[in-house]
């Protein structure tokens, strides 16, 4: 993985999970609401799995945020 496309990824993981804490949501009730694994969750947050597009508005939604919003 080239090393702009895996700061992107840590940027995104990053708001991914500022965002969820400050909801107070756990990763496990992120994960429920999403219909996604809490293992997956994890990955993206720290950067370590490149999203789809679909999986990225699944979050975005759970978290009431426009997915432009976490870039």
């Amino acid at each position: 993985m080239a090393k702009k496309e895996k700061d992107i990824l840590t940027s995104l993981g990053s708001s991914i999970r500022k965002e969820r804490i400050g909801q107070g949501m756990s990763q496990n009730q992120l994960a429920y609401e999403t219909n996604l694994t809490r293992e997956f969750i994890n990955k993206v947050e720290s950067g370590r799995n490149n999203i789809s597009v679909k999986k990225l508005h699944l979050i975005s939604e759970a978290l009431s945020i426009k997915i432009k919003d976490l870039f």
